[in-house]
């Protein structure tokens, strides 16, 4: 058997659903009261004509008399006119004593069961229940007369009396359907006004459906839509959450593609250059020398291709991924590994450090390992071979130092930013090496900083702090 919400569900609309969800449970509640209030009507109709029977039963005894050594009954004129003409029910009687000596009335008329005999509700020695007679149902009352002027060795004389049912199924039908007259408008009455309201309610939602269509394409600014009900602004909130994502992840695709092509277009029009001067060349010494230039006119832009893509990956990372506990000996340790194999073809002498073991922060390994990374290779990159290198870890900070010719003090201040270049004409590089790393430590709330000289006017420190970092027993 289907459940109401498999009933509700394929209805499309909101307004629909609404209706549904109030309408139905309504009408089955309007249906249990019409079914309460026949209950009440069949007892309100019992209740009218028990007494009427109950009075019927007793102008029986009150015209029972004892008169030559016999019970008799003399029905008055106004009795007999009761009995003919009961409220359009038809009555039936029956006079008899306790021992079942009949006295007056219809022999066959049953007594009242005493499995129907109901509680007595008007005087003592009367009964009421339900029976059967001739075929159809009837209301029975049991009355016990004291004959006390009789000369009757038992003076007690049961009455009974029955009455069809034809009057009371009339009023009951009566009752019953004018409840259910009045059920009915006021399910009307409830179906307009519900109707009603949920079209107001709706007509924020209208108002919020427009305001969203009319949007330009490239704006992602808030949406408020007036008169705004309370039940729908986590609704809203949500939407301009996800349209402020939007609009950033767009801004980044659109910067990436900006930066792309104005940091590429100088690259590639040297390889074109380069490679159409190598292929008209007819001395294959000079031929030879512009193949490699060409070559490392491919390495740095291959390099600055990769270090975009790595800057759209940080600024992408919010939404990627979610951070975990990272521990800063481990990371170092890692990344130091992936490097030696460079130094030691350079000649470099690339060390790692250790001076707490204890450092964990929140974050994103992959992008921490990318931002160490990038600060070992500007240390690679801008020094000469044999340099010494060092990795550091800290209990709160990671940091690479190198003993190269060092950053100008009016460079430091500008060193994280994009594309900026610090570094003299001859040496190869992208501007993006630090930046990333800038921008990996603000995505993990971090400080990055740069202090140059070290020592003698020459050496470069670049430190990653992480305020978040937790102390872990190792």
């Amino acid at each position: 058997m289907p459940s109401f919400k498999q009933f509700v569900r394929p209805v499309a609309s909101l307004r629909g659903r609404l209706l549904a969800w109030i309408l139905l449970p309504l009408a089955m509640l309007i249906g249990v009261n019409a079914w309460v209030a026949y209950g009440n009507a069949v007892n309100a109709a019992n209740e009218a004509y028990d007494r009427s029977l109950y009075l019927a039963a007793r102008t029986l005894a009150e015209e029972l008399v004892w008169r030559d050594g016999q019970v008799q009954l003399e029905l008055m004129k106004a009795a007999g006119y009761l009995f003919e003409n009961h409220t359009g029910a038809r009555l039936f009687y029956k006079v008899r004593l306790l021992d079942g000596q009949w006295l007056a009335g219809a022999a066959d008329l049953p007594d009242l069961p005493a499995s129907s005999a109901s509680s007595v509700r008007f005087f003592a020695l009367v009964q009421l229940g339900d029976g059967r007679y001739l075929n159809q149902s009837v209301r029975l009352v049991q009355l016990i007369h004291v004959m006390e002027a009789a000369g009757l060795t038992d003076p007690l004389i049961r009455i009974t009396v029955a009455e069809t049912m034809e009057a009371r199924q009339q009023l009951t039908q009566r009752i019953f359907r004018g409840t259910l007259r009045s059920q009915g408008l006021l399910l009307l009455a409830a179906a307009l006004l519900v109707v009603l309201g949920v079209q107001l309610g709706i007509r924020p939602l209208e108002a919020f459906r427009r305001q969203l269509a009319g949007k330009a394409e490239d704006d992602f600014s808030p949406i408020q839509p007036p008169d705004l009900p309370r039940e729908l602004q986590p609704l809203i909130d949500t939407l301009n959450s996800y349209l402020d994502r939007l609009g950033r992840l767009i801004d980044i695709r659109k910067r990436f593609l900006d930066n792309a092509a104005h940091q590429l277009r100088t690259p590639l029009t040297a390889l074109k250059t380069q490679l159409a001067l190598a292929q008209r060349n007819p001395h294959p010494e000079q031929a030879q020398a512009l193949l490699q230039a060409a070559r490392q006119t491919t390495d740095d832009a291959v390099r600055l291709t990769e270090k975009m893509l790595t800057m759209t990956r940080v600024e992408h990372a919010r939404e990627m991924h979610s951070p975990q506990p990272v521990h800063l000996v481990v990371l170092a340790r890692q990344v130091t590994q992936t490097h030696l194999w460079r130094a030691h073809q350079r000649g470099d002498d690339l060390g790692l450090e250790i001076l707490d073991t204890r450092g964990v922060v929140l974050g994103l390994e992959l992008l921490l390992s990318e931002a160490l990374s990038n600060l070992i290779d500007n240390a690679l990159q801008h020094s000469k071979p044999g340099a010494h290198i060092t990795v550091r870890v800290g209990p709160s900070w990671v940091e690479v130092q190198d003993d190269g010719p060092g950053i100008a003090a009016a460079h430091q201040a500008h060193v994280f930013e994009r594309f900026y270049r610090a570094a003299p004409s001859g040496v190869s590089g992208s501007g993006l090496g630090l930046a990333i790393v800038k921008e990996i430590a603000h995505l993990h709330g971090a400080v990055v900083g740069v202090h140059s000289p070290v020592k003698d006017g020459r050496g470069t420190v670049v430190r990653l702090g992480f305020t978040s970092a937790q102390p872990m027993d190792t």
